[in-house]
């Protein structure tokens, strides 16, 4: 018998701006882990990396996909604020102006909605 379980999983987007539209973000969350999609207006995937947090010491960081153009960098840093395994998948390159303006609408956002990352 096959019995109906609802899914414990949760999902969130929100879009990024600094005057301009910089990136939309899909976040979802599952059991023990989050998978974290940056991107642009059209749904595109470039980049994957993984972040695994350490009981002692700084979490690893790995590039599972394409070129490591800082998606390692934020999954590291992803998973050592929310203590489990992080995946950052990127569909669009950020340079070294749009990458803090990301990171810093996902922390806003993580503080604002803490549900969807937890």
């Amino acid at each position: 018998m096959i019995r109906y379980r609802e899914s414990s999983w949760k999902d969130n987007e929100f879009e990024i701006w600094s005057g301009d539209f910089i990136c939309r973000v899909a976040v979802l969350c599952m059991e023990g882990s989050l998978l974290l999609w940056v991107g642009g207006q059209e749904a595109h995937l470039s980049e994957i990396a993984l972040g695994m947090p350490q009981n002692c010491g700084s979490p690893l960081a790995t590039s599972l996909l394409g070129e490591d153009s800082g998606a390692t960098g934020l999954a590291r840093r992803l998973a050592a604020a929310l203590r489990r395994p992080v995946y950052v998948c990127c569909g669009q390159n950020f340079d070294r102006f749009t990458a803090p303006l990301v990171e810093k609408g996902i922390a806003s956002q993580m503080k604002r909605h803490p549900e969807y990352f937890t």
